[in-house]
Order: structure tokens, then C-alpha cells, then sequence
């Protein structure tokens, strides 16, 4: 299950106390080191969407505290540096002001979140404690709007076409709704949406129901993946556009590319007769076939 929200106390280190050194007899000088400087906390972004899953049960994130400074003038060794990788599409907020700290919106982006604090000075009498690091009650919030969405009856092959189009990792199986949650990736940096299997009666809620016809809401562009071992690709294309236009008739307005699947397990000359059946839909028609690279190089480019 995709995690879309977290909460966590994020702190930055502390500096660390400066050196008490002894005094020289003829030179009024301190010879203590300088505490280490605190280390700093980095957030960054990447396009693994799954990527808040490990922050599940985690409370706290803190960088590491500076070292106390050494004899004869040695600075602390600095705390160590803490870097969250969050996926793109997170905001972080600050839970106590309830304003956005910042976003996340292309991998590869990366901010400092949390300044690490100074060490103390060495100090000829009583060292002082280093200043504390800046810290912040966040919230993670994963935004996913979907710019493509893979749609069909179940077993219509979109999870395994989603894993060969961008390693999503989707579970597959031979049996019907093997994708009980929508399976996300990411292609030429834009996500592309995995929607469960959809059956006749998914707008009452059947089967996975209503709350996945909702993720189509947002998507700019529809596949809609038909395996083409059917024995009727125009049936099956017309049962799930009826629930999408059942749901909202908005949702058959969208941009549309059909998409045969599973090509391998038929002859051409079936091929042929399905894209002939599918054709008096007025729908851009692709075929594609996960064992066959050629036709998933061609498939990429409809992206």
C-alpha cells in the first residue's frame, strides 16, 4: 500500500561544547578547541513513489551532534549530516504554523531543512553547551495527480505493462483483481497510474468500486490496455466505458489511446480482425506485447 502522508519530528544536531584548556603562565591564552558545528538535516527528491513507505513508525530524525573541542586549540569533529529522500510531489509542513516549508516537485531537487547549530567557543573557565539545531514538527504530504492512467477489465495486462514501462515492481498474478491498490511509476518524468481491473458495475461499487473510478478523475490521458486474447475486444472496451460514463460522462471525454496487450498469445491475423472491430471507435489504436522490446520502444513514444 502506497503511504501519502507522515508525520515526524525532524531536528538538526547540536554544537558541541568548547574545550576548557589551561591557561600559559606568560601568555593569557586558552588553548581549548571550538566545539564541532551540529550536523544538518537535507531533504531531496526522487521518482521512486513509494519512497515515504519507510518512514512508517518512525517518530524522530535527527542529524548528528558536534563533537567537544580538543587540547591545544582542536575544533570538534562536526555532527553528521542527515539527507531524507522524499518522492516528488511532497510538501512538508510545518505541523505547529501550518505553513508549507517547501515542495518537492522534480527528482533530483534538494534542500536544506534543518540547520545544525554552532559549537561553543573554547572557553578559559566553564565550557558552554553548544546552540541547539533548528528542529521542526513536519508532516510529509504525497500529492500524486497522474498525468497517465492505464485502465481495463481485470488481467488486461496493465501491471505488467506498467513494470516494463518504468520498474514499478506491481504485483501481478493470473487471477482477477491482483492490483487492489492503484500501482504508480514514473515515465519521462510524469506518473502514470495503474487503475485497478474495473467491472461491470464498478460505478455502484462492485468489485474495487467507486474509490478507483475517482483516481481517473485528475489523469489527462487514458490507456485503455484490452488483452488481446479476448474473445470480444469490443465488448470488453465497451463494458468499462460504460462505467466510466456511469461514474461521469466527463471521464469519456478524456484522451484516449486503446491498447491491445498480450499480442504474443495471438496470430496476426487475429490482431488484425481485433484493431478492425476496435477501429469504429475513432480511438488512436496500439498494439503491444511485454515480450516483444520492439513494440514496447514503439509504445514509449506515445508518452
Amino acid at each position: 500500500m502506497l503511504v501519502d502522508e507522515v508525520y515526524i519530528k525532524v531536528m538538526a544536531g547540536q554544537g558541541g561544547a568548547g574545550k576548557c584548556g589551561p591557561v600559559k603562565v606568560f601568555k593569557s591564552a586558552n588553548t581549548g578547541g571550538d566545539g564541532g558545528r551540529g550536523g544538518d538535516v537535507y531533504v531531496s527528491a526522487t521518482s521512486d513513489l513509494s519512497a515515504l513507505n519507510k518512514f512508517v513508525g518512525i517518530r524522530e530524525i535527527k542529524a548528528g551532534d558536534g563533537g567537544r573541542g580538543g587540547e591545544n586549540n582542536r575544533t570538534g569533529k562536526n555532527g553528521t549530516d542527515v539527507e531524507i529522500v522524499l518522492p516528488m510531489g511532497t510538501s512538508i509542513v510545518n505541523t505547529e504554523t501550518k505553513n508549507i516549508v517547501m515542495e518537492l516537485n522534480e527528482p533530483g531537487q534538494r534542500f536544506l531543512l534543518c540547520k545544525g547549530g554552532l559549537g561553543s567557543r573554547g572557553a578559559n573557565f566553564r565550557p558552554k553547551a553548544g546552540l541547539l539545531g533548528q528542529a521542526i514538527k513536519a508532516k510529509f504530504i504525497l500529492k500524486l495527480i497522474a498525468k497517465y492512467g492505464l485502465i481495463g477489465l481485470p488481467n488486461a495486462g496493465k501491471s505488467s505493462l506498467l513494470n516494463e514501462l518504468t520498474n514499478a515492481k506491481a504485483e501481478i498474478g493470473a487471477y482477477p483483481f491482483t492490483t487492489l491498490e492503484p500501482n504508480l511509476g514514473v515515465i519521462n518524468g510524469q506518473i502514470i497510474a495503474d487503475i485497478p481491473g474495473l467491472i461491470e458495475g464498478a460505478s455502484m461499487g462492485r468489485g474495487l468500486g467507486i474509490k478507483f473510478l475517482k483516481h481517473i478523475e485528475k489523469v489527462s490521458l487514458l490507456f485503455h490496455c484490452i488483452a488481446s486474447d479476448s474473445s470480444d475486444v469490443a465488448k470488453d472496451y465497451l463494458g468499462v466505458t460504460s462505467e466510466l460514463k456511469k461514474f461521469g460522462e466527463h471521464l469519456v471525454d478524456k484522451p484516449e489511446v486503446i491498447v491491445l496487450t498480450k499480442t504474443d498469445l495471438v496470430t496476426d491475423s487475429v490482431l488484425k480482425s481485433h484493431i478492425k472491430n476496435l477501429s469504429k471507435f475513432n480511438r488512436q489504436i496500439v498494439a503491444v506485447s511485454i515480450k516483444d522490446p520492439d513494440s514496447l520502444t514503439s509504445f514509449k513514444k506515445s508518452f
